[in-house]
């Protein structure tokens, strides 16, 4: 899903605390050809290693401390997203996935303008899985009042997260509304995107950001049968307010 992509939108606005709202239009699933219009929401929060921000989808709350100059490591728990399957044709006869606790851990490198990261996280559901994102972004144009951010990112999973949200049992495609064959993919790179992120400050305190990106799905993940495009783009536009 393209969500987490557009709740680090905000990522390179220097403040101890942020909220904010917008809108993002994304596939309806990982390998929809149709979209759908979300709410993203923005609740970031800093005060000494306490931390509350967006690690994946969904506001998360972690310590953190830093490691070296410009180098951060931190841990934390958060939600994941899930998919209900009676909400698209491609999907129906497939179990849904559900909102679930993650426990994840990362590493941040952050020299002048550029921002390199690296994020492992553990489903707090049994068979969910985990996954490792890889990602980095620079800055190719800063003023007072405006950032231009280009980004790059890939995610690899394991063999529970990718059965979860791509594999197709044999029962499960006994009951495929779609005729959908049984499909059990492996652990593996599942997608790269690319993103371009630009903040525009009012004031001080108030500032908007607009995101866009295309997201391609990898490997096992784009052999499934449910998927219908494995290549997507997304974007969101959403007020900020910095404190």
């Amino acid at each position: 899903m393209a969500l987490p992509f557009l709740l680090a939108c905000a990522a390179h606005v220097q403040a101890q605390g942020m909220i904010g709202v917008g809108v993002g239009v994304v596939p309806e699933y990982e390998g929809s050809r149709d979209y759908r219009a979300v709410p993203v929401p923005v609740l970031n929060y800093q005060s000494g290693a306490f931390f509350i921000g967006s690690r994946n989808g969904l506001p998360g709350l972690g310590l953190k401390a830093p490691l070296a100059q410009d180098l951060t490591a931190g841990v934390y728990l958060g939600l994941g997203l899930g998919r209900d399957s009676s909400d698209h044709t491609r999907l129906r006869g497939l179990p849904d996935v559900d909102f679930h606790g993650l426990a994840g851990g990362f590493v941040e490198y952050k020299p002048g303008r550029a921002s390199f990261s690296i994020d492992a996280r553990q489903a707090l559901k049994s068979n969910y899985g985990a996954t490792v994102d890889l990602g980095a972004s620079y800055a190719v144009f800063q003023s007072p009042e405006s950032t231009i951010s280009l980004g790059a990112s890939t995610t690899w999973a394991n063999d529970d997260y990718m059965n979860t949200w791509f594999g197709v049992s044999r029962s499960n495609a006994a009951r495929s509304r779609a005729g959908l064959e049984a499909y059990s993919p492996s652990a593996g790179f599942k997608s790269a995107a690319l993103t371009t992120t630009w903040t525009y400050r009012f004031n001080k305190s108030w500032m908007t950001s607009t995101t866009i990106g295309v997201k391609t799905l990898l490997g096992d993940a784009r052999d499934s049968p449910i998927v219908e495009r494995d290549t997507s783009a997304f974007g969101a536009a959403s007020i900020l307010y910095a404190f």
